[in-house]
């Protein structure tokens, strides 16, 4: 046991920070490894509010945070899926302009031993069916009908497979976690880095600060943001961009009034050179306009933003966030980690950044060194998580590559460059197939592609060869089922907003 970990230093705070902070303080024993983080008073969030995936809730689960608590907390509400507004118009789609993409399985895993996608597109193609894909989902049903999903005191088939996400406010949850985690017994520091020395080999030696001076450990995690303070300014891993494949590299925020309506879904609206999202919390709506500065100024976007919210402009202040899109090229390099905007970025389109921590953070501990740092264990951990990114990228590069947008030179731009050459063999594939070539998917998986490639009106020649073996009136009747019973779940379940607000009631 002489060469295990016996101390971690996390550099910087916010979610990136915490998250890491409190998983790893759940799954080592802290008599054995200790734990500090220490983050900067001048650096902070932009708590405007963020959307999330599905994965935060077993992630929640696994730290024993009770769910009513976090949403109340963290000023959170139930997200069920995404709804993509106006990515069509000069193409509508079954004439309307909205694409859902919702969490979970669209109707039954399987009927009749196949994916429900190839039957559907079976009576697409013969003219018999004239639903989109999605509109057998749950979760998209929910959303439309702006229901929770699950009542007050007892849990639905979306909860119990967890099933969906949540939209919550990012500084209120990097509070909620850091209270968690030094409570549990994470050392916590509030100071300013001011150098970070290496040894001989080239690790770190000591992260040196203000006022605690030197401080010390066998392993250290970047989570510095864009800044990078440990794995580039000190270890000079490079950084790949990915700004040929991802055009948005701006941002302007801002907070709205809390709405009458609160959906279970974040909104995704296309503007000029990008898009606006609106996330409604239990005590605001956060909204933004991600956008590229190769086709719209920083004052215009701005000005595009309140004109797109309605709000007063004499009462609109956006903040504006420069963005520096790829990836490390290494995550892992020495005895130092990068977690968090430090370990890479890709635009927020599909809500990624909270989950890309999580992983990060995942498959530190199923690659858990000592202090030899097996190159074995670092190699696999880069390679993995760069599969993570890339992946993640191709499936944001899918939805604006499918636009059919003809109003802005931003669109076409889209439109007409060549995708990563993994996206593009996966789209060959499902061109002639109906099927996906995706190796081992941890995120986005078929429905998911199946989703946004359909909502594009990106259908594949043909279906699965089985289509045609199975009793068309049998599976026709499972396929009227599957709306049937998904009414009659989602009439069963209270309105979102009505829910989010007994939970945040003070006679609770």
């Amino acid at each position: 046991m002489t060469d295990s970990i016996k101390n971690i230093l996390i550099v910087g705070g916010g979610s990136a920070g915490w998250i890491t902070a409190a998983f790893l303080n759940r799954f080592l024993d802290p008599a054995r490894c200790s734990i500090t983080l220490v983050e900067s008073e001048t650096v902070g969030t932009i708590g405007v509010g963020e959307a999330t995936v599905p994965p935060l809730v077993p992630l929640l689960r696994m730290l024993g945070i009770a769910e009513d608590d976090f949403l109340r907390q963290c000023h959170a509400t139930y997200k069920l899926g995404i709804k993509f507004i106006d990515w069509n118009r000069g193409g509508q789609v079954d004439g309307k302009d909205e694409i859902w993409h919702p969490f979970g399985s669209i109707g039954a895993p399987l009927i009749e031993n196949l994916p429900l996608f190839h039957l559907w597109l079976r009576d697409k193609r013969a003219g018999v069916d004239d639903s989109r894909y999605t509109d057998y989902s749950l979760q998209a049903l929910l959303g439309e009908m702006d229901r929770a999903p699950r009542s007050m005191k007892e849990e639905s088939i979306v909860t119990q497979q967890g099933a969906y996400a949540y939209h919550l406010d990012a500084r209120a949850f990097a509070d909620y976690l850091s209270r968690l985690s030094i409570g549990r017994g994470v050392r916590h520091i509030t100071d300013d880095v001011t150098a970070v020395p290496l040894d001989a080999r080239g690790f770190i030696r000591y992260v040196d600060t203000v006022d605690h001076g030197k401080l010390g450990a066998d392993l250290y995690i970047d989570c510095t943001g864009f800044a990078a303070l440990l794995i580039e300014k000190a270890l000079a891993d490079p950084h790949v961009d990915w700004s040929n494949h991802l055009f948005c590299d701006r941002a302007v925020v801002m907070p709205l009034p809390r709405e009458g309506a609160m959906p279970p879904y974040t909104q995704a609206t296309a503007l000029s050179a990008g898009w606006a999202w609106k996330i409604p919390l239990s005590h605001r709506t956060g909204s933004g306009y991600v956008y590229s500065s190769r086709f719209v100024s920083d004052d215009a976007a701005a000005r595009e933003l309140i004109a797109h919210t309605g709000m007063n402009p004499d009462d609109a202040a956006p903040a504006k966030i420069h963005m520096k899109v790829g990836r490390r090229s290494n995550f892992w390099v020495k005895n130092c980690l990068s977690i968090g905007l430090s370990a890479g970025f890709l635009e927020p389109l599909e809500s990624t950044g909270l989950f890309l921590i999580q992983k990060g953070v995942e498959l530190l501990l199923d690659h858990f060194p000592d202090t030899q740092f097996n190159g074995t264990l670092i190699r696999s951990y880069n390679a993995q998580m760069g599969s993570e990114y890339e992946q993640v990228r191709d499936f944001i590069v899918l939805h604006y590559l499918l636009n059919r947008r003809e109003d802005s030179e931003f669109w076409k731009a889209n439109r007409e460059a060549a995708p990563p050459g993994s996206l593009a063999s996966t789209l060959d594939f499902y061109q002639e197939t109906g099927l996906l070539d995706w190796s081992n998917p941890t995120l986005f998986r078929e429905p998911s592609f199946y989703a946004i490639a359909s909502g594009f009106g990106r259908l594949p020649r043909t279906y699965h060869a089985m289509a045609d073996q199975v009793d068309v009136a049998k599976s026709r009747a499972s396929l009227a089922q599957v709306k049937v019973k998904n009414l009659a779940l989602a009439r069963s379940l209270p309105d979102h907003r009505a829910l989010i607000e007994a939970i945040n009631s003070p006679r609770r």
